[in-house]
């Protein structure tokens, strides 16, 4: 396993722009045919460091997965949040308006006191739009 560890790993150095000195080093005892026990020493505790650093970048590759799950969880449900609102904008039929004319009807309409009984009215329109929508999704499939 570890010649064929050393390999991959020569191979991967040599393909490097700029080795690190101990990597450097690393591929010339690694080439060497006849090493002194001195150069043994040398490669091993080399070979030791690389696979140590290996470990440690796995590590730091898991912790990071970590770390961004929630923000890709929240980046996904922000996404799928939006798709859904662009869905209503094609089912009332003005997926064609200008965006700025939509944009200009958006803000006049949250000028709209909140406690107002239009958005009550408004809501139950869009709840039986929503439903018969799924009735007739329903009966086609």
């Amino acid at each position: 396993m570890t010649n064929e560890w050393l390999s991959e790993k020569i191979t991967y150095i040599s393909a490097l722009k700029n080795p690190n000195d101990a990597q450097k080093l690393l591929l010339e005892l690694a080439q060497i045919q006849y090493r002194t026990p001195d150069q043994e020493k040398k490669l091993n505790a080399l070979i030791k460091a690389e696979k140590a650093m290996e470990r440690a970048n796995k590590q730091k590759v898991a912790v990071k997965k970590l770390l961004n799950a929630e923000k890709e969880a929240e980046r996904k449900a922000r996404t799928r949040h939006l798709i859904q609102l662009g869905a209503l904008f094609e089912i009332a039929n003005l997926d064609k308006r200008d965006p700025a004319e939509l944009l200009g009807v958006l803000l006049k309409t949250a000028e709209i006191d909140p406690n107002d009984m239009k958005w009550q009215i408004w809501k139950e329109l869009g709840l039986e739009t929503l439903s018969e929508r799924n009735q007739s999704k329903k009966h086609t499939n």
